[in-house]
């Protein structure tokens, strides 16, 4: 089991909140959903960067907290790289 503020529930977190909100759109829910399974089998770092890559694909926008919670966790893995290089921040609306 994962600490509550571990990378991998950091991760899971932002995908599960940014999914919430776009209930009923199948292809941003379906990437998001991978991402989950990623974290699911101990990928967190990948998950990091396909969560990244989602959110900058689908132009979707994120709150805050969501963006904190993914610096958060790419910070500990070791994998900001994968928010620098999609300019996640631009995608940041509050």
């Amino acid at each position: 089991m994962n600490a509550p503020d571990s990378p991998a529930e950091l991760v899971r977190a932002a995908a599960e909140s940014i999914s919430a909100r776009l209930t009923g759109e199948k292809g941003p829910t379906a990437a998001l959903r991978s991402v989950v399974h990623m974290v699911d089998n101990d990928e967190a770092e990948l998950a990091v960067d396909d969560l990244a890559r989602v959110i900058e694909y689908h132009c979707i926008r994120i709150l805050r907290t969501e963006y904190d919670q993914i610096a958060a966790a790419a910070a500990r893995l070791g994998a900001l790289d994968s928010l620098t290089e999609v300019r996640l921040d631009r995608f940041i609306s509050d």
